[in-house]
């Protein structure tokens, strides 16, 4: 499946704003605050975000800690959700600073299962953001599923009732997770949507079984519609 939605699809770096800061920086803590920005949000507002907060305050751990939320959250305001993330960006940083030295490499260095652990228990840090983080930066293999995903998987049948679930058919089944996870993000962009998929433009319509219950439902329908007659 993901070799065909790479024949079909170019992934542009610039559309995804956690691979983008680490492309250009190598810094893992600003791919941690962009991964942030992007929670409830688009990555083109993120950037925006990301962008300002840069330019205003700086994006390092001594620079975000020492800062007011109120400062944070009028720099990150395009990315919606400002006060929350702002909050929990400055709580983050406070941590990263305190007890790790501004380091997050000496999170992200220790075990995959670990690093998550001391992550996710960090304010406004959720699995899908530690995984992100640990896949971006540590190539570990991990699976971020997000809304689009869970959407595709759904639809393709594939087992799994939660995000761990999900996550673990994925990474059992691809070579390079980071390319299939932003190759199944641009097919839930441009492709398999919430509100009317393109099912007729999609590569993975013979596999799909929504795709498959949508013709049970209109061949159900037409049948009815001669029997009427």
């Amino acid at each position: 499946m993901i070799d065909r939605l790479r024949n079909k699809y170019m992934i542009q770096i610039e559309d995804f704003l956690a691979p983008l800061v680490w492309e250009r920086s190598r810094d893992a803590f600003k791919v941690l605050v962009a991964t942030l920005l992007t929670q409830n949000s688009t990555d083109k507002s993120a950037m925006v975000a990301f962008e300002n907060l840069e330019k205003e305050i700086g994006i390092s751990p001594d620079k975000l800690a020492s800062a007011s939320i109120e400062e944070i959250a009028k720099a990150i305001r395009p990315a919606g959700l400002h006060n929350n993330k702002a909050k929990n960006i400055r709580e983050i940083s406070k941590i990263i600073h305190e007890s790790f030295h501004d380091l997050l490499e000496d999170i992200l260095n220790q075990s995959p299962d670990k690093a998550r652990e001391i992550l996710v228990s960090m304010p406004g840090i959720g699995t899908k953001t530690a995984d992100v983080v640990l896949l971006i930066c540590k190539g570990y293999r991990t699976f971020p599923v997000d809304t689009h995903i869970f959407r595709i998987s759904r639809r393709l049948g594939i087992e799994g009732r939660n995000y761990s679930e999900i996550s673990s058919v994925w990474v059992r089944h691809v070579k390079d997770p980071l390319n299939a996870h932003l190759l199944l993000i641009t097919h839930g962009r441009k492709t398999c949507k919430a509100v009317k998929p393109k099912c007729q433009e999609c590569v993975l319509i013979d596999c799909c079984q929504y795709y498959l219950g949508v013709l049970r439902s209109e061949r159900h329908d037409t049948t009815r519609g001669r029997g009427a007659k």
